[in-house]
């Protein structure tokens, strides 16, 4: 009762502001509505209609205003809504063209947001961005111009929708497991939530279109959720796509959210290629293995039996096929081995297949040898019997034995006590000479392998075998030398004994001045006086025996070196180059020493040491100039006998050729010129036949010591050698300024240049044919001559004298023969 007394006062209190309202909008023209007509339509029964719109979205509001009669039409349309009975809306046509209405929208309701759109059927109240306030119950007033006013009522509902749902991991509620692939027989439980929604949301589970699950629960907070329990997913499930959705109106489009399976799978098959061929071992080979039905890529392994055979193989990927070639080198101990080819996928778990191929591997023989079992390698001694067993494992099998000592084959000769049967080897009473290394060879289809070498040691008593045994020592007096006296012996020696040997006497030398390490003696031995030196012998002992035949040693009283020999001289870009032999070192540390002297001053331009070996370079010669050079040998006893060298300076060609003559001759002056020539030259051969008649009468008259020009010791003398022949020492060269060469006590006439001979037979030298211009002259101690292409050489008792460049001369200052070329200007 209190209720209904309660409405009547709001009804009063409703009808006063209306009335209010309209007497406020008189001075708009005209008021909306009569009080008491409208107070009169509030009681009349009005139809509702019902109405949704999505939060957010644009709804329209339906209001009939087509008029009963076709001569009627609209004067105005008024929305209200009942909750506060305020004019929302205004659609004014009053007075005016249906084209050109009065619209009126309240600021407070929906201001810009609504729009009447009449021309519509039926029209409606269009309202933009729908809010969760613009829910209610609304009227729509009509007033025709001629028909009664009509009242509608719309119950608006406004929907919100849910938000986007999510999926995770049921066990963990992760999400970014998700993103992870699953595995094949993997179960799938997924839990799927989402958010409001203004009516609660439907929650439903879709495999592509297909509806799997569809039981969602709805929770107090708001939250509806769908759990989904997916059994063993499988390969036919690859990139299948799962989708949660959520709809609570037809509306707007439901919420979803997809998740797209990521499955790995188990590879289906693996096969190893070509396991019919056999292997060769040592030899690489590649063998292909092929994997197919794994999601990602199978990882392919290779085993040998056991053991991972890793960095070797190559892989390669297809679509659902991988391929992994393997490059395998076999040995010997795989033959009968398998080899496998695992296929895997990592991820999931026991998805590995494998497949095997038992190897088929051909080698080279292995070959072992070995001393017979019943010796001692340790005591065998020289007249003992010994024997070896070389033992052989091949595939295919060996054709072929054969044995070695170091790197000879050993042949079968039972005379001589070697015997050869199947795979041993018998030495009959071996000696020392059967010491060394032993070896078997067998052979096959695959090739040859030899055995590990075994040694066999004979032992033997003590042998010399020092570098200086009977060499020659010089030494000075109080002068303290080592000599090493060393020896070959198995086993190693025991004791040393040195002696001293002079005329006959034998004297032990003391232990005290002697040491011996392993096969080594060295005595340390001090000449006092004339008697000390002589020959000094070592003798070995070890548990073989003594030493059947002494090192000696030689020891004279030191003294200066032997001059150099066999030295030649050669023309350089860059200089010179000077070469020799040394010779006996007077028992002493010696060096070696050039002085390089000009010609015709005399002045010295280089002295140049050597310390190993007697060999020169010589820089910055001029070419244009020639030269003396003096070599010898020094030690702390004095310098050797001077070995002397010349070399001659070499003139331009271009200053004797006539290639740009400035005054040609007339054929007569030619002729003349050349009759000239011929009578000169039958003179000069004149002058050459006369002197040659006297050079010969005079020297056969000399005794050979009057051709030693040089006394012994100066710088120009030459070494005497006990074992050489008489000889003719070569006079002495003098260097003229006319660039040619001139002989002491000789003319003065530069057309003849004499040579002297030693007392050699004039058939030795009519053997040997005149050097041509050009050719490599020799002049050695017995003064033959060697013609040679290239240079000439001064030989002077073994000392050899290059010029590289003296063929380019015009004048031949050097004889090749017995006979004397004049050179007739």
């Amino acid at each position: 009762m209190a209720f209904l007394v309660l409405l009547r006062r709001c009804r009063l209190v409703w009808m006063w502001t209306v009335v209010l309202v309209a007497m406020a909008t008189s001075a708009m023209g005209r008021a909306f509505v009569e009080t008491e007509e409208f107070i009169s339509d509030l009681d009349m029964p009005i139809p509702t209609a019902h109405v949704a719109g999505v939060l957010g979205k644009k709804a329209a509001l339906p209001c009939d205003t087509q008029p009963l009669a076709r001569d009627d039409r609209v004067a105005m349309v008024l929305w209200f809504k009942e909750a506060d009975w305020e004019p929302l809306y205004s659609y004014d046509v009053r007075g005016r063209s249906a084209s050109q209405p009065k619209l009126w929208s309240s600021p407070t309701g929906f201001g810009a947001r609504a729009f009447f759109r009449a021309s519509a059927a039926p029209s409606a109240l269009l309202v933009d961005s729908v809010g969760g306030a613009d829910t209610g119950v609304y009227r729509c007033r009509v007033d025709f111009k001629n028909s009664p006013t009509r009242n509608l009522r719309i119950n608006f509902t406004v929907i919100t929708p849910p938000n986007r749902p999510v999926i995770m991991d049921a066990k963990t509620r992760d999400v970014t497991r998700l993103l992870e692939p699953y595995d094949e027989g993997d179960t799938l439980e997924l839990l799927c939530e989402v958010y409001g929604g203004d009516p609660r949301p439907a929650l439903v589970w879709y495999l592509e279109n297909t509806v799997i699950d569809d039981s969602f629960e709805q929770k107090s907070d708001g939250v509806t959720v769908n759990t989904l329990t997916f059994p063993s997913v499988g390969r036919q499930h690859l990139n299948a796509r799962l989708v949660c959705q959520a709809s609570n109106t037809n509306l707007a489009p439901p919420q979803t959210k997809l998740l797209i399976l990521d499955i790995n799978l188990r590879p289906l098959t693996v096969q190893i290629l070509s396991k019919s061929r056999q292997l060769s071992a040592d030899r690489s080979h590649e063998v292909e293995c092929r994997s197919s039905g794994s999601r990602p890529d199978a990882q392919l392994t290779w085993w040998k039996g056991t053991k991972p055979l890793r960095k070797k193989a190559r892989n390669f990927s297809d679509t659902n096929t991988t391929t992994s070639i393997l490059t395998f080198i076999p040995e010997a101990e795989d033959h009968g081995s398998n080899l496998v080819c695992r296929a895997e996928n990592p991820r999931v778990p026991n998805s590995a297949i494998e497949d095997t191929w038992r190897l088929n591997v051909h080698y080279v023989p292995m070959v072992t040898l070995k001393m017979g079992s019943n010796l001692n390698p340790d005591h065998i001694k020289e007249g003992d019997d010994v024997y070896f067993e070389c033992s052989v494992q091949a595939n295919p099998r060996a054709n072929r034995l054969a044995w070695y000592k170091e790197t000879v084959e050993i042949q079968h000769n039972a005379s001589y006590g070697v015997i050869l049967s199947d795979q041993s080897l018998v030495l009959q009473s071996v000696n020392r000479t059967a010491s060394g290394d032993y070896s078997c060879l067998a052979h096959n289809s695959e090739g040859g392998a030899s055995s590990n070498s075994v040694t066999l040691q004979v032992l033997y008593a003590p042998l010399c075998k020092s570098e200086e045994d009977g060499q020659v020592f010089g030494a000075l007096k109080q002068e303290t030398i080592e000599l090493v006296c060393s020896v070959d012996s198995n086993p190693q020696p025991t004791s040393f004994q040195w002696t001293f040997n002079r005329s006959g006497d034998q004297n032990e030398i003391p232990p005290s001045l002697y040491t011996t390490v392993e096969q080594k003696s060295v005595l340390r031995y001090t000449p006092m006086e004339e008697h000390d030196f002589g020959s000094l012998s070592c003798v070995a002992t070890n548990s073989v025996g003594k030493q059947d035949v002494p090192c000696t040693f030689n020891l004279v009283a030191a003294g200066r070196p032997a001059p150099l020999q066999n030295c030649s001289v050669l023309n350089q870009s860059a200089g010179l180059r000077v070469e020799c032999s040394e010779g006996f070192d007077g028992g002493l540390p010696q060096l070696f020493l050039l002085e390089l002297l000009e010609l015709p001053s005399m002045s010295v331009r280089a002295n140049i040491t050597a310390n190993l070996t007697p060999n020169f370079e010589v820089q910055g010669v001029d070419k244009g100039m020639s030269y003396m050079i003096h070599l010898y040998a020094a030690n702390a006893k004095g310098r050797s006998e001077v070995t002397t060298l010349y070399t001659i300076a070499v003139r331009s060609p271009d200053k004797y050729t006539g290639a740009s003559n400035p005054f040609p001759l007339s054929p007569m002056i030619a002729s003349l010129l050349a009759m000239v020539a011929l009578l000169s030259a039958a003179v000069c051969a004149i002058i050459v036949a006369v002197y040659r008649r006297h050079f010969v009468r005079r020297h056969s008259k000399q005794p050979p010591s009057t051709n030693a020009l040089y006394s012994e010791g100066s710088i120009d003398s030459f070494p005497k050698r006990d074992n050489l022949p008489p000889y003719a020492a070569s006079p002495k060269m003098e260097y003229s300024s006319r660039y040619e060469l001139k002989l002491d006590g000789e003319e003065d006439d530069p057309d003849i240049i004499p040579v002297q001979f030693d007392k050699k037979p004039l058939d030795d030298f009519n053997k040997t044919r005149t050097g041509m211009e050009g050719d490599t002259i020799k002049i050695y101690s017995d003064h033959s001559i060697l013609p040679n292409s290239g240079s000439i050489s001064f030989v002077n008792r073994g000392v050899t004298a290059r010029g590289a460049d003296i063929s380019a001369s015009r004048h031949e200052v050097v004889t090749a023969s017995r006979k004397v070329r004049e050179s007739c200007i």
